[in-house]
């Protein structure tokens, strides 16, 4: 009977799609004639599927539009879309769970795949042809035990944030090299300014330079299996890490108090057009941050800064970078697989994606995010917008912020180390104690089943 009901729902699946697809010529870009649309079976009968998620309106409100092109398409579906108002993990073990949940690539996503919550959408892919339209990189990523149980909709980009006015006042590049990062740091240090900002009171930015600094100093294959659980935090490897970021600190290229820096005032510390109150007392001209980061800053100020991708330090290694990843995920129990295929199927597409990022990219900054499809028209992405694509899509891994895929032991101990490292003090955190702390943190998630298998 469960095979017969595989078979049932695969079908109707197959022929919501076909419909979308054949009918309405999705493939196409937007500004379709009116003549040429058609309505998506008018005779079948009403579904109302139920979506959670952001409440945030970066997400909702260009989202808004795709979901009223797809209920043009498909009038028999309606789609309540609700709010995120607690982890995605309450939700997925709810009776029924929603038909349709939009996710990001990290610990909830990774574990509830391996609990087997989330349903596989190999026929999405297949039939939205989104191997060829994302690549890649965003096909790995959505597979888990080789089975494709996600369907990625947009990333972000993390840079260096610079301010342009400063950078040009001394004859400043974006630099491509560590040494060429080293020489703008110490050329700022001479000159009695301090080079880069810190949020330290947020854990999951401040952690972005523990990302890059693996990344460039190991390379993204055992940054993998570092985020997994696999690697020991005793690693000479990661004593490394510890070492090169510690010595950063100890050069004096951060703010002076990293420890009391939220995120707003990391950015803040960058403008210098706050006249006679500025909006921060300790200024710097170069911050690590992810793009959103800008969120709430003016567009007067937020068009002081430009960003670069972080600096090479070896070579000879693969280039990683780190996004956030977040697209749809089904369910395994959903009520209506069908329809919600469809749902998500329509949602990946071009003409979804575009309808979306035309909303977006109205604001030259972009606090945003960069869809997915490689169909979609560059010329709707915003030049910061274009310049964050590129980073993500030319690396040779993506990676999830650190943060996101810790497990709660994990992000407990860090938290501490990071506390700590932070904290002015006579008595200087040591690698070995980070290690350490670290490692315990590692092996009690281990025993607790926290890392997914």
């Amino acid at each position: 009977m469960r095979h017969f009901r595989h078979f049932q729902r695969r079908a109707r699946f197959v022929a919501l799609v076909m419909l979308l697809l054949g009918l309405s010529g999705l493939s196409g870009g937007c500004g379709r004639d009116r003549e040429e649309e058609f309505l998506f079976a008018p005779d079948s009968p009403p579904v109302t599927l139920t979506y959670v998620g952001p409440g945030n309106s970066i997400f909702n409100e260009p989202e808004q539009v795709a979901i009223e092109r797809f209920q043009e398409l498909a009038p028999s579906i309606q789609i309540d879309r609700k709010s995120y108002g607690f982890n995605a993990g309450n939700y997925l073990l709810d009776t029924p769970p929603p038909d349709v949940m939009l996710m990001w690539d990290g610990n909830e996503l990774r574990s509830a795949a391996a609990l087997g919550l989330l349903s596989d959408v190999s026929d999405v892919w297949t039939e939205g042809n989104f191997t060829e339209a994302y690549g890649r990189r965003f096909r790995d990523m959505s597979r888990f035990d080789g089975t494709l149980r996600f369907v990625p909709a947009g990333f972000n980009w993390t840079g260096i944030y610079y301010n342009k006015e400063i950078f040009e006042q001394f004859g400043f590049t974006p630099p491509a090299t560590w040494e060429e990062f080293e020489l703008i740091c110490d050329t700022l240090l001479a000159n009695g300014i301090t080079p880069m900002s810190l949020a330290g009171q947020n854990p999951f930015v401040s952690l972005l330079w523990f990302d890059y600094l693996n990344l460039r100093l190991n390379g993204p294959e055992f940054h993998r299996d570092l985020i997994a659980g696999q690697v020991d935090f005793n690693d000479v490897r990661i004593a490394q890490v510890w070492a090169f970021w510690k010595s950063l600190l100890d050069r004096g290229y951060f703010v002076e108090s990293p420890g009391s820096t939220s995120e707003m005032s990391s950015m803040t510390a960058l403008i210098r057009g706050d006249g006679d109150s500025p909006l921060s007392w300790e200024k710097a001209v170069m911050a690590l941050a992810p793009q959103f980061s800008l969120g709430d800053l003016p567009p007067v100020f937020a068009e002081e800064l430009d960003f670069f991708q972080f600096p090479r330090i070896d070579p000879n290694l693969p280039i990683g970078e780190v996004s956030v990843v977040f697209g749809y995920v089904i369910p395994a129990d959903a009520q209506y697989r069908a329809e919600a295929g469809a749902f998500v199927g329509f949602m990946g597409s071009a003409e979804a994606h575009e309808l979306q990022i035309a909303r977006i990219g109205e604001a030259e900054t972009n606090i945003g995010y960069v869809p997915v499809h490689r169909e979609l028209d560059r010329e709707l992405l915003s030049a910061a917008a274009e310049k964050g694509d590129q980073v993500v899509t030319g690396a040779d891994q993506i990676n999830p912020p650190l943060f996101l895929v810790l497990p709660d032991s994990m992000r407990a101990s860090f938290n501490q180390v990071l506390r700590r490292l932070f904290l002015a003090t006579s008595t200087s955190l040591e690698v070995a104690e980070i290690q350490t702390l670290l490692e315990e943190g590692r092996q009690r998630a281990v025993q607790n089943g926290e890392f997914p298998q």
